[in-house]
């Protein structure tokens, strides 16, 4: 069953909402945004880092103008001047933005999206709603962006209609109640009800680092089995290069522990895994039931608390722990895959760097039980990927 709420963090756009000047520190300053401008700017560069989407969403005023919420008409109808294009005030603080930047309002408050970055924008709205006679759905749309994550000013108002829009858009939402002012645990809750997913800036920072190496582990075992749908045939039942395990078994292994690292996830145990050891995982297309079988575990790892003990086979250890040993296994047995085919298996150092750093502990304590082999010798200047395999037994 698939849950919509679940943030799809690989397809996510985060959306800063009326952090200008005047809002930070000005004649029209919300309280609490000053302070949240380190949690927003935190966020901002793990997304700036990973490439995904940035959208700066702001306000515009000229005074004596009419376009304007009802709230604040007639003071701007009356001259005041708040955000006004072309003044100080009406910037977006330089610690949240790629670097200095050049605002180009005409075409803004015409509707046009100014881009200043690689997938970064500033794009103005002129009401509550980031989504509200803009062509931010349609920006979205074109980098196939699913979920959408708020931080910014005053949450009661554009952060909120801008939510409630986006759900009704068919987003998944995301706030991030740290890098949000006026974000009041009676506001949040409110949104809860209408399944808006709570984050802090940092778990939502983390939530992206880990997403990014698991879905280049993802990576690496599906080119492996994008192979086996080439035009010459590949026999299943030869010897693939781990152990005794032929093509076939280690396909069934690695899609069927998708499975059994949800089912303990959610809550079963080592004995409720046993029913998956020994299904056909390869059928009619072991790409497809790879990834059915991997978004379900996503799911369930976006939706339980991973600090909680699960019931591994090799003993109790928390959900972020589950995580990382399926990243080993995935980044692995994409080896022992490559080997059997006589494709090639790269690696990033950042992946390889990461499980020789987080996995180590419970590698070895795996190896104690019988689950991993000895470790293999290895050169002071082996590369990372080399002293993973070395590490995990592999020659």
């Amino acid at each position: 069953m698939v849950d919509y709420l679940v943030p799809d963090w690989a397809n996510a756009a985060l959306l800063i909402i009326d952090v200008q000047n005047d809002f930070v520190g000005g004649p029209a300053a919300v309280a609490g945004t000053r302070e949240v401008i380190p949690a927003i700017a935190d966020t901002a560069a793990e997304f700036r880092r990973l490439g995904r989407p940035i959208v700066h969403v702001v306000r515009s005023y000229r005074p004596g103008e009419s376009d304007v919420d009802l709230l604040r008409r007639t003071a701007i109808e009356a001259g005041d001047a708040v955000v006004a294009p072309g003044t100080p005030g009406a910037e977006i603080p330089i610690e949240l933005l790629p670097g200095d930047v050049e605002y180009d309002w005409d075409s803004l408050r015409f509707g046009a999206v100014q881009e200043i970055g690689d997938t970064e924008f500033i794009l103005y709205k002129p009401r509550w709603s980031a989504f509200f006679r803009t062509p931010l759905d349609s920006l979205l749309g074109d980098h196939d962006v699913t979920t959408v994550v708020v931080v910014g000013c005053n949450l009661p108002n554009c952060p909120r209609a801008s939510l409630t829009e986006a759900s009704e858009l068919d987003y998944r939402t995301v706030l991030v109640t740290d890098a949000t002012s006026q974000a009041t645990a009676e506001r949040v809750a409110d949104l809860g009800l209408i399944g808006v997913q709570m984050r802090t800036s940092a778990q939502t920072v983390q939530a992206m680092a880990a997403e990014e190496l698991l879905g280049e582990a993802e990576s690496l075992w599906v080119s492996g089995l994008e192979s086996l749908d080439d035009d010459s045939p590949v026999d299943l039942d030869v010897p693939s290069g781990c152990g005794d395990w032929t093509i076939r078994e280690l396909v069934d292994h690695v899609a069927g522990g998708g499975e059994r690292y949800r089912i303990l996830l959610d809550g079963g145990s080592a004995e409720d895994t046993a029913a998956t050891r020994g299904l056909d995982y390869v059928g009619d297309d072991p790409i497809g039931t790879f990834w059915e079988h991997e978004h379900r575990l996503r799911e369930s790892a976006e939706r339980v608390d991973l600090s909680r003990l699960v019931d591994h086979r090799a003993g109790k250890r928390s959900g972020a722990e589950l995580m990382v040993l399926r990243i080993l296994e995935l980044t692995v047995h994409s080896k022992d895959l490559a080997d059997a085919l006589g494709t090639p298996w790269r690696p990033g150092d950042e992946l390889t760097d990461f499980l020789l750093r987080e996995a180590a502990e419970v590698v070895d304590q795996m190896r104690d039980l019988g689950h991993i082999g000895p470790v293999m010798p290895t050169g002071s200047e082996a590369a990372a990927a080399d002293r993973l395999l070395a590490f995990v037994g592999r020659a």
